[in-house]
């Protein structure tokens, strides 16, 4: 039965021809589409070729499209043929068709705003789908309306259509593609990246980073099932579902005796809120096809099968277990990533799994020994260390395990940076010197274990550092900082991947996570572009290092006795800054974590230690402006202004001002000339000396510094 009549509809203006119609045909429901110019629509749609269809349909006639599909999330995987794939980034590069998909819930809607020549304009809602399908077992009914392009009722239709936009739609369907398409010049390079993204692979990843970015994403869903699992039974009969996860218990006991120490209790449940688990029977599948032979896929499926793994002719399956020692061994970092959306950091380490952000705020008794396990260890250079300076060796030490306990989220601090400042600067690397027995090795041994619930003790040998092995930590997909030890400068300053680690291929739309770089070594400065790089920590202090140092066996079992201890201060710092978005405000990095220590000692109504940093402790105990003072309170150096540039005159040997030029920061442009260092920055110079804290030290405050300084 057909309908029809002329009505003016609640005050829309221009009357509108109305239609109620029983559509029974593919064909009959495309005859609203005859004379198209134009068509917008909210509706499903089975795949973007039936789109390509319509256009040859209406013999060039139709000029463009804007389809909202409300029933797929994606659309990749229903193009199987490059030319047709080559036609639709043509289509949207020439702006003839758009195709917005869903973002959330599935849109029921089925809406249709059809132009035609001579303002002419079709409005039809109902239930019929824009889907071949669909039309084979069912029939549909619309209601269709007819008026003029502008006309109050057709604003009022795109604008009920412009809602659903916004409201469920937020990716456009081949934007990536077409904008990664546009930025190459090689069209040998453009056909590859075509058939990468037909076989549904990530077009801007290498392989390597392709293949890690995978299993990250199977790893995530297991990390859901860890993070579900609530109870566990030894009855199947009586358990809601049986699931291959073995939750650990994880737990510390506190002993008012000790001063609030921590011990491990595998008895005891948690009270730090970090979730252990066991995941020796899950697996993770790589799918093979698409990539290609003798490439990185086949040197992984050799290591793999090697730890048990079963190859197949698309796919290999390999135990988690398996998969993290390869990447361990190979890499020497484990996978760690961020559940943003949970607000959980989760770690896979062997079959181990970590949930290691806390589900509750610390206790005050858990809180006050986490506190105390800290200061203990950087402690242990009173007890045992040899220093000219204990304080600012300290507050360098516990400037250092801030850091750490960041550098899991250097990424949502990348995202709020990009494209404001540049990178590299923004996101430094952590570079510790000192001499052979400064504790380094220690050091680094305490903050993994910080971050990793215990389970991570070592980083990479400086032996097996280049710039292949930089490289590769881009592809990786996992968060956990790549801690070195004891590298030489001149090896990292041939290292040109570390000038532009970030700068030159992390994205957010990627979504693939860098890890940070922690280095030590014995050597003081590098080049001027790492020290632009890195944040500088000096461990000016000897521990005994040797059997035959005095208290070398004291120290040894007084450090490993507070290494040994439980600390869960990770699980509360974590959960401060996932639950704050503390990173949003993309005004500091390692600051915010100083920010939640000082909170935490302000919580306990704890005594903050002299050392702590309240400001960041490699400006404040700054090397090199102590190097500077003493040089100057020795009389090694006199200053004179010539123009705008300060001339520092030293008595010394011209080989010895090498080491002073390198202590400044390089925006104050020194310049070694004989015994004279230029700086082209002078009021920089003097800010960052300090002079108003030389002037309250110094006796000759009252007048006499100031002409010595500046004569």
């Amino acid at each position: 039965m057909e309908w029809a009549t002329t009505i003016n509809l609640g005050g829309f203006g221009n009357a509108a021809e109305m239609e109620w119609e029983t559509v029974k045909s593919w064909d009959s429901f495309t005859e609203f589409f005859e004379g198209a110019v134009h068509i917008d629509a909210v509706t499903y749609c089975e795949s973007p070729e039936l789109l390509l269809d319509l256009f040859e349909q209406h013999d060039g006639k139709l000029e463009s499209m804007d389809v909202l599909v409300g029933n797929r999330e994606e659309y990749q995987s229903s193009v199987d043929d490059v030319t047709v794939a080559r036609q639709l980034q043509r289509y949207y590069r020439e702006d003839k068709l758009i195709v917005r998909l869903k973002n959330r819930k599935v849109v029921h809607s089925k809406l249709y705003r059809i132009v035609k020549d001579g303002d002419e304009v079709t409005l039809i809602s109902g239930s019929a789908n824009l889907s071949y399908n669909s039309w084979k077992n069912q029939t549909n009914s619309v209601v269709v309306f007819r008026t003029e392009v502008d006309s109050q009722l057709d604003q009022q239709f795109k604008t009920w259509i412009d809602d659903h936009r916004e409201q469920y739609a937020d990716t456009v369907f081949m934007e990536d593609l077409v904008a990664e398409l546009e930025a190459l010049d090689d069209q040998e390079e453009k056909d590859r990246r075509i058939e990468l993204w037909i076989d549904n692979r990530d077009t801007q990843l290498t392989e390597r980073g392709e293949i890690h970015s995978n299993v990250g994403q199977e790893l995530e869903e297991l990390g859901q099932e860890v993070d579900r699992v609530v109870g566990v039974t030894d009855d199947p009969e009586a358990a809601d579902e049986v699931v291959t996860i073995q939750h650990e218990e994880v737990g510390v006991e506190i002993d008012d005796e000790s001063n609030g120490s921590m011990e491990a209790d595998d008895n005891e449940q948690s009270s730090t809120g970090v979730t252990g688990a066991k995941t020796p029977e899950y697996t993770i599948t790589l799918p093979t096809q698409g990539f290609e032979t003798d490439g990185y896929l086949d040197r992984v499926k050799t290591d793999l099968k090697r730890r048990g793994a079963d190859v197949g002719s698309d796919a290999i399956t390999t135990s988690v277990e398996g998969y993290t020692n390869y990447l361990q061994t190979r890499y020497d970092v484990p996978k760690m990533w961020v559940d943003e959306e949970n607000c959980r950091v989760h770690l896979q380490h062997g079959e181990h799994h970590r949930i290691l952000t806390a589900d509750h705020e610390p206790s005050p008794e858990v809180l006050n020994a986490a506190l105390q396990n800290i200061q203990d260890y950087i402690e242990t250079i009173d007890r045992w260390g040899e220093t000219n300076n204990a304080r600012a060796v300290k507050a360098h030490m516990y400037e250092g395990i801030l850091y750490g306990l960041w550098a899991p989220f250097v990424n949502l601090y990348a995202r709020q940076f990009y494209g404001n400042v540049t990178l590299d600067n923004a996101l430094q690397y952590l570079y510790i010197f000192g001499e052979s027995d400064a504790g380094k090795d220690k050091f680094s041994e305490f903050v993994l274990r910080l971050i990793s619930d215990d389970l991570v003790r070592g980083g990479a040998d400086a032996d097996d550092v280049g710039k292949n092995q930089i490289r590769a930590l881009r592809d990786l997909d996992t968060v956990f900082p790549y801690v070195v030890s004891d590298i030489a400068k001149q090896k990292i300053e041939r290292v040109d991947t570390l000038r532009n680690f970030w700068q030159d291929s992390w994205h957010p739309s990627n979504d693939i996570s860098y890890p940070t770089l922690i280095f030590t070594s014995n050597d003081s400065r590098p080049n001027d572009w790492f020290r632009n790089r890195a944040k500088m920590l000096h461990f000016d202090v000897a521990f005994p290092s040797n059997p035959e140092d005095e208290g070398f066996y004291e120290a040894q079992e007084d450090l490993n006795e507070i290494l040994d201890a439980t600390n869960p201060i990770f699980a509360y710092v974590s959960r401060r800054i996932l639950e704050d978005e503390m990173y949003l405000d993309a005004g500091g990095t390692v600051d915010d974590v100083r920010r939640i220590f000082l909170d935490f000692y302000d919580r306990l109504d704890r005594e903050r230690p002299k050392y702590f940093p309240e400001r960041p402790a490699n400006r404040r105990y700054n090397i090199g402006k102590r190097k500077w003072r003493q040089a100057f309170h020795r009389d090694d150096v006199t200053f004179e202004r010539r123009e705008n540039h300060l001339i520092a005159d030293f008595d010394l040997e011209p080989h010895e001002l090498y080491s002073y030029r390198k202590t400044l920061p390089t925006k104050m442009r020194p310049e070694k000339s004989g015994r004279n260092i230029i700086v082209k920055n002078p009021d920089d110079f003097e800010e960052w000396l300090e002079m108003d804290d030389l002037r309250a030290d110094d006796e000759e405050a009252s007048g006499g510094l100031l002409q010595r300084l500046f004569r």
